[in-house]
């Protein structure tokens, strides 16, 4: 839920390019959610509360897999990477 309203909040403020790979990646998000909501909801529904050790694991885990979307990034083509390389970061 977080992501969807990230992507929002980025396609609107980076204009018009962007709306269309944000399409693309709400589609996935929604996927992902109507996919795994019978997982969630039958491990939920077993007991009142769920194990910590649950929690604990699919945070990190989605932690794990945030960071690596992000380094991969493949909605970026190889051109613009190319271009985002030369641009200084931080220490300018």
């Amino acid at each position: 839920m977080v992501g969807i309203v990230a992507g929002v909040s980025y396609a609107i403020n980076s204009g018009y390019q962007s709306w269309g790979p944000l399409f693309g990646k709400l589609f996935f998000s929604f996927w992902v959610i109507v996919h795994l909501y019978p997982f969630l909801k039958g491990l939920l529904g077993r007991q009142n509360r769920t194990p910590t050790i649950v929690i604990v694991w699919s945070i990190l885990l989605a932690s794990i897999f945030s960071l690596l979307w992000v380094r991969i990034d493949p909605f970026t083509s190889s051109s613009q990477k190319a271009a985002a390389v030369g641009q200084c970061g931080i220490n300018c």
